[in-house]
């Protein structure tokens, strides 16, 4: 075996959106040693402070009300929900719809379950030994680190990578670092079962986003029999002026919708004003004149009073409506 480092280079931007480059280095047994020392410090100062340990986590979600019997019995329906979706997509043998619809029910499910052990995770990276883990894997990435040159490292110290941490390039070189040390797959989302299936039959994109036949992204509407709605790539709904456009997405061509397919603004307003409400033929029912009057005389009301009289406090005067 080499006693040569492997090498990752990585490229982000820093505070000023300047291009930075440094390469990632697999820990040697050195480093793992010098980061050790951080996790013990670490694992010390957070028991002094009072942070619990991993095994007592269970308990005390339960003590304080985060955890209990129905949570654990929904976890483990989700998790059979998850492997009898899983085999019926692996297994085959029905119709292509209906496996279309077991991979969105899956693709549900497994987000239905991270939504539940979510404060479960969290509160996990705060128990004692989270704490002891997250101050070693910051020490190592101080350490991992180098500058272009491979011999000078990136961070001066810990102290100078945490200060740094939140930019771009830093971040970026600690999630390569992590995938080096956890042995963690970039390619994670593109392994499961759902995704491998609809990209298969071209009902997503190498994206995992969903497509229609068209090959246009789409949000499908669980409640509404899988409706499907096209989006843009900020996931808000549109539409097109011209079926040029939509044959190539032209953006210029789109407008945003509502899901009736009203046409709104950013915001989702309605473009266009008020409309009058309609009675059960259709027709449109005129506002009613003492709403009229009734806004018209507080203004009149407003405007008589005297000018030593001292000004209420409250909504603002309406200005006149859209009729």
């Amino acid at each position: 075996m080499e006693n040569k480092p492997e090498f990752v280079e990585v490229v982000g931007k820093d505070s000023n959106e300047k291009d930075v480059k440094v390469f990632v280095k697999r820990p040697s047994t050195k480093e793992y040693r010098d980061s050790q020392v951080e996790y013990n410090k670490a694992f010390r100062s957070a028991l002094e402070g009072g942070a619990i340990l991993k095994k007592k986590l269970g308990e005390h979600m339960r003590s304080q009300g985060l955890w209990d019997d129905k949570k654990d019995s929904e976890e483990q329906r989700l998790l059979n929900k998850m492997t009898d979706l899983e085999n019926s997509l692996k297994k085959g043998g029905i119709p292509l719809l209906e496996a279309k619809d077991v991979a969105l029910e899956l693709r549900r499910t497994r987000s239905e379950f991270r939504l539940l052990i979510a404060e479960r995770t969290v509160l996990d990276s705060n128990t004692v030994e989270g704490q002891a883990d997250n101050a070693r894997f910051n020490c190592l990435v101080s350490l991992c680190v180098y500058k272009q040159d491979k011999n000078t490292l990136a961070f001066s110290d810990l102290q100078d990578y945490e200060k740094k941490a939140d930019e771009n390039w830093a971040s970026k070189a600690a999630g390569e670092l992590a995938s080096l040390i956890y042995e963690l797959d970039p390619d994670y989302d593109n392994t499961l079962t759902e995704n491998k299936f609809l990209k298969a039959y071209n009902f997503a994109d190498d994206t995992n986003q969903l497509v229609n036949a068209d090959g246009h992204p789409v949000f499908v509407d669980r409640e509404d029999d899988n409706k499907e709605y096209l989006i843009n790539a900020d996931g808000k709904f549109i539409a097109y002026n011209t079926d040029e456009g939509y044959k190539n997405q032209d953006v210029e061509d789109s407008y945003f919708v509502n899901k009736d397919g009203d046409k709104v603004d950013k915001e989702g307003n309605i473009i266009g004003g008020f409309s009058p409400f309609l009675d059960e033929s259709g027709e449109p029912v005129p506002v009613p004149e003492k709403a009229e009057d009734s806004s018209e005389e507080t203004e009149e009301e407003v405007a008589e009073e005297p000018e030593n009289t001292p000004k209420k406090r409250g909504r603002p005067k309406k200005t006149e409506e859209v009729s």
